[in-house]
């Protein structure tokens, strides 16, 4: 019989899992039985871009309001670091709950990655007492198990590197969707996400929220600040993406206050303006300047275009580790320009930051590290297809594009195309002791 024991042992259980799709009910299976009379009410955040961001705001905005919430995060690193409760990690019931539900997962059943982090999450907020847990949901269709859905989101649908259609991405994730709930999804979305998102909530019979675009306003363009229907975001909510995903947090904190949750506007304008890393940007060090970003999508590379324009830079080399050719050349051609597919430059004339020249000059193409070996020519191709916008060269590794992105000069390196690369990347400096000042 295995056992596990501590937590890096779960966490590298659940590492191993591969990715798929598992059955809502093989998911129901795994989650812990119901204890209490009061269940966790949870709050599924499922889209392309912009998912953690929503999901993270909405999470703090919870705590600022005094509930006892739980936040589940998808991607890569530990799982035992992407699940925590009022902001803080693991301990006491819920770390305990984490190790028996890796057992019972490696005993019970036979899940992929995505069901069995969020079993074990599901299991942490239980053991916990939350009243709340924002989770970030990559399949969609198993929220229909979760025991309580009160309000849930669809974030802004794009390419994702799948495949998948827009309409089929947009269907995947109205799934969260359940009667007598209220959803929000992000103002902006595509037309054809949008039928798939209306037609899903009338078939459910959930109510559905749309952000009005016109709401988002930038009233004081030079020092930032963005305005969502009276609400006051910060100047670090930088460029319409951002405040897209503000919106979606605003509207679910508001359709649980329409039923019955007490949720101040001040827990909602306090929690706005204490989150930080509101974008994926993270700058690891300035001085040589070294910038990690898990963008995927168009949409995720047109706001961190937006934000390295408003921040003078130019002259950067990127190191891009896409997992998949599909939607890349749509990926390549918004990270030149800031333009998303089918969107007219005069589309971005009034927006500050989007009319100036591109501040990345090359490309240096590598595979996800969990990739290597797989398809060695993915880099090759990726390049073939940036040439078409960068000057670009395919690298056999992270460690070689990341040397030759230094080598090359200019004012610094940019590592984006997958939260893994990045998280690797950030290992890889940090090994060299390069003297490394991590800041947000």
């Amino acid at each position: 019989m295995h056992t596990i024991h501590t937590i890096p042992e779960a966490d590298a259980f659940f590492a191993s899992l591969p990715e798929g799709f598992d059955t809502p009910q093989d998911f129901a299976a795994a989650l812990p039985p119901a204890e209490s009379e009061a269940p966790v009410g949870y709050i599924p955040v499922a889209g392309t871009a912009g998912r953690t961001a929503a999901a993270a705001l909405t999470a703090g905005i919870l705590t600022a309001a005094g509930f006892r919430t739980g936040l589940y995060r998808a991607g890569a690193g530990p799982l035992s670091g992407r699940v925590t409760v009022d902001g803080q990690p693991l301990g006491g019931p819920a770390a305990d709950a984490y190790l028996a539900a890796a057992g019972r997962i490696l005993e019970n059943t036979l899940l992929s990655r995505p069901a069995a982090e969020l079993a074990a999450a599901c299991a942490c907020f239980a053991a916990a007492g939350c009243a709340f847990a924002v989770v970030e949901a990559v399949d969609g269709a198993l929220a229909s198990a979760l025991p309580a859905v009160p309000v849930c989101a669809v974030t802004h649908i794009g390419p994702d590197g799948s495949g998948r259609t827009i309409e089929r991405l947009a269907h995947d994730a109205a799934c969260v969707m359940r009667a007598g709930a209220v959803c929000v999804t992000a103002p902006g979305q595509p037309k054809a996400a949008l039928t798939e998102i209306i037609v899903a909530a009338g078939k459910t019979g959930c109510e559905l929220v749309v952000p009005e675009e016109e709401d988002i306003t930038f009233p004081d363009e030079g020092e930032g600040k963005v305005d969502y229907g009276g609400y006051d975001l910060p100047a670090a909510f930088t460029g319409y993406h951002a405040a897209c995903n503000a919106a979606v947090a605003v509207e679910l904190a508001l359709a649980l206050w329409r039923k019955g949750r007490d949720i101040p506007d001040e827990a909602i304008l306090s929690a706005l303006a204490a989150a930080e890393n509101r974008s994926s940007i993270r700058v690891l060090s300035r001085q040589p300047l070294v910038i990690l970003d898990a963008c995927r999508t168009p949409q995720q590379a047109a706001a961190l275009l937006r934000v390295l324009r408003l921040s003078g830079l130019q002259g950067l080399n990127a190191v891009v580790g896409l997992a998949s050719e599909a939607g890349a050349e749509e990926f390549f051609s918004t990270l030149e320009n800031g333009l998303l597919p089918g969107e007219a430059a005069k589309d971005k004339d009034a927006m500050p930051g989007m009319g100036e020249g591109g501040p990345i000059e090359r490309l240096f193409l590598a595979a996800p590290p969990s990739l290597i070996g797989e398809d060695p020519g993915l880099p090759g191709r990726l390049a073939e297809l940036a040439r078409f916008h960068f000057e670009a060269a395919a690298c056999g590794s992270l460690a070689e594009a990341l040397a030759e992105a230094r080598a090359a000069g200019g004012r610094g390196v940019l590592v984006c195309g997958s939260e893994e690369l990045a998280l690797a990347a950030e290992k890889l400096l940090r090994e060299e002791n390069s003297p490394l000042d991590t800041v947000h």
